[in-house]
């Protein structure tokens, strides 16, 4: 007999009974804000809201500098072309200086020493590359004021820094040097000038239709130069540790008013090509540079930003909040955007020790060895928390001289991403935050997956636009990383990733536990989290989750200390309502995956057959605390013909789909048990007067 001819032989008011609460059930599987359950006693509790707090997560919070036209280790979403070298970048001949970093020398360093390139090819490999792999990509415009002229790789003595024939006069704008001329993707190599305008043009016609690219103004400012000490040398370029990054093109201190003043030309230089681009600017190397502009001369004379509540006694990002202001003036007189973007840079300065003066111990991300003893782990699965939990204060100079509390050298927490959002909402509303270079050591270390994992997290959580991770250590050395990467972006080997919002999580041990959440508009039946565990020792976890979907079980994935790639482990099934149990490992990152199981599918092994209807008949009479994996469809805590049927109409919708294409019927003796059950219940319902 064929499957479709089989019939359930029942009395037609059995049938009715049997699928009317299937009908209920189908109808009602999107129910709004299911209240969970109390999923019990735990290490750590996590409650999770997808209803409150929902915010978009930028999808260029998943960057790294460098990508280029290489193989990622992960699925990045953004790449940079950034960095000290790019400061004097000359577009037209390709050759930079990197300045301290390497013997202040002009050379082809970034075109791998190949002489005679054409214009751009510095950038044009990392801009095909991202536009193939659907990433964007920001590009370093440099306005310091200098660009190499030559590629000689030779070493620049003082007498030779700029102004000299071995650099460039970088000009926003061509039309300010050369009234009504045009720009030109072929330019003049053998006039005296490199031209913003021009460089960006040269970018918005080489990359492909809708890509993304945006614009960052420079590199670290505040160290951009200084008088040089007595004694100077280029020779003793590796010891001039206390010179900074480029005298050879910025001989001398840069000022606020400099940098207003950049800011504002080059900005308005690029928007000129494309008044919709993203403009990235301050682009500080630190907290110093957000604060003073490395002690800027004319930080004290200059005019200091106010916010309308009143000053903070101590923390005011004062050269930051003078650039927000200034340039919003601007841009209200120019009656346009120019800086969309405030970007800065945070190599966290926290410490293992227990004091910055008397006891420091060691930095997290020390450089060039890394440091993964106890102490400096303990420290740093903790420090991303200095980028937002106010109850949290690292061991470092910036805590104990500048954000101190209540009096300097009472160390207090840094909550910089608040911070600067309090800015940006006070002088210049609508501006975007980015972190274009950041790392915290560790990255060959669980400690370090910790780390990157948990700011990739707050990142989501606290609205950062872009962000770029830096590799201090080489790739061979940053495993863990990569591992945290891939717990948001393809935790599974196939592309899953965290969703593209983020919804309410917390935890109510901070110091021992983080959690994030997120929903995804592509796909809103399910839900994503990131949990990680900080501490030495494994910990439970009770789970809480209000949602509009009823879930039954988390996919699991773990980070830890034995693997730098995902691990998938056995579901989790989720009997409670929307609550559950799950054990973190030691030191380790786990995404979950909760899902709702497809009517029928009591093993939620995603599909409907014959599997599952051995499950129900396995447990067929189980008259009270049935769960849905015993093969209770209707959850109404026993397992009888209601949930048969319930089965049978998923397996014959699946099949229908192309799922299947056989259908198994349960044997005569259970047909009779469904039947014997539809008996008694409609008896029972006789007895109490409901039929």
């Amino acid at each position: 007999m064929s499957v479709g001819r089989q019939k359930l032989h029942l009395p037609a008011i059995a049938i009715y009974s049997l699928t009317l609460p299937l009908l209920v059930l189908l109808s009602t599987s999107r129910v709004a804000a299911v209240t969970p359950d109390n999923p019990g006693a735990a290490d750590v509790r996590f409650t999770v809201n997808s209803s409150t707090g929902a915010k978009p997560i930028s999808p260029y919070i998943y960057g790294s500098n460098f990508l280029g036209a290489g193989t990622p280790s992960a699925p990045y979403t953004l790449d940079r072309l950034g960095g000290n070298r790019w400061s004097a970048y000359n577009w037209e001949t390709n050759a930079s200086n990197a300045g301290k970093d390497y013997r202040y020398q002009n050379d082809n360093y970034l075109v791998n020493n190949q002489s005679n390139t054409l214009p751009g090819q510095a950038v044009l490999p990392s801009l095909q590359a991202a536009a193939t792999n659907h990433r964007g990509l920001i590009v370093t415009v440099p306005m310091a004021g200098y660009a190499s002229a030559d590629a000689l790789g030779t070493q620049i003595e003082a007498n030779q820094f700029a102004p000299s024939s071995r650099f460039k006069i970088v000009e926003a704008k061509k039309s300010t040097i050369y009234p009504g001329s045009s720009l030109s993707t072929t330019p003049d190599k053998t006039d005296n000038y490199v031209f913003t305008d021009e460089f960006v043009n040269w970018v918005e016609s080489k990359k492909q239709p809708g890509q993304q690219v945006f614009y960052d103004l420079d590199n670290e400012p505040g160290l951009w130069g200084d008088s040089l000490s007595a004694g100077f040398s280029s020779s003793n370029w590796q010891s001039n540790s206390h010179e900074r990054t480029h005298p050879e093109i910025h001989p001398y201190a840069p000022t606020y008013q400099e940098l207003r003043d950049k800011t504002i030309a080059h900005a308005g230089a690029i928007k000129d090509v494309n008044p919709n681009a993203l403009v990235f600017g301050g682009v500080g190397y630190g907290w110093n540079d957000f604060i003073s502009l490395q002690g800027a001369p004319d930080r004290d004379s200059v005019p200091i930003a106010s916010h309308p509540g009143g000053n903070d006694p101590s923390g005011e990002m004062k050269f930051y909040d003078y650039l927000l202001q200034q340039t919003a003036a601007a841009e209200a007189q120019q009656g346009r955007k120019l800086m969309d973007v405030i970007d800065l840079h945070w190599y966290p300065e926290a410490l293992s020790g227990t004091d910055p003066d008397t006891n420091p111990g060691t930095r997290i991300s020390a450089t060039p060895t890394i440091d993964n003893s106890p102490a400096v782990v303990a420290a740093r699965v903790q420090a991303p928390r200095s980028l937002w939990d106010p109850t949290y204060t690292e061991v470092s100079w910036i805590s104990k001289w500048s954000t101190w509390s209540g009096t300097a050298g009472h160390m207090g927490p840094i909550k910089l991403l608040p911070r600067l959002q309090r800015d940006i909402n006070d002088f210049k509303p609508g501006t975007k935050m980015a972190i274009t270079e950041y790392n915290y050591g560790g990255t060959n270390h669980i400690s370090g997956g910790i780390a990157e994992a948990d700011v990739l997290g707050i990142y989501g959580k606290q609205g950062v636009f872009a962000a770029t991770f830096w590799d201090l250590y080489g790739a061979s050395s940053s495993q863990y990383v990569t591992g945290a990467f891939k717990m948001y972006l393809n935790y599974n080997g196939a592309g899953g990733k965290f969703g593209d919002t983020s919804v309410d999580a917390s935890t109510d041990s901070i110091s021992k536990s983080a959690v994030y959440a997120s929903t995804d508009t592509s796909d809103p039946s399910k839900m994503v989290l990131v949990a990680i565990n900080r501490m030495s020792t494994a910990q439970s976890a009770a789970l809480a989750v209000t949602s509009d979907n009823r879930f039954d079980y988390a996919e699991v994935y773990q980070l830890t200390s034995s693997s730098a790639n995902p691990q998938h482990l056995a579901n989790v099934p989720i009997d409670l309502v929307n609550a559950f149990i799950y054990s973190m490992p030691a030191y380790s990152v786990s995404t979950l995956v909760l899902r709702s199981a497809q009517p029928g599918d009591f093993n939620m092994d995603g599909q409907v057959n014959g599997a599952d209807l051995a499950v129900w008949k396995a447990n067929i009479g189980l008259a009270s605390g049935a769960l849905f994996r015993q093969g209770d469809a209707d959850r109404d805590g026993d397992v009888d013909g209601a949930d048969f049927l319930a089965w049978q109409t998923a397996a014959r919708a699946a099949a229908a789909a192309g799922a299947q294409t056989a259908i198994p019927e349960p044997a005569a003796g259970v047909l009779f048990a469904v039947a014997a059950l539809v008996g008694t219940r409609r008896a029972r319902k006789r007895r109490l007067g409901v039929l």
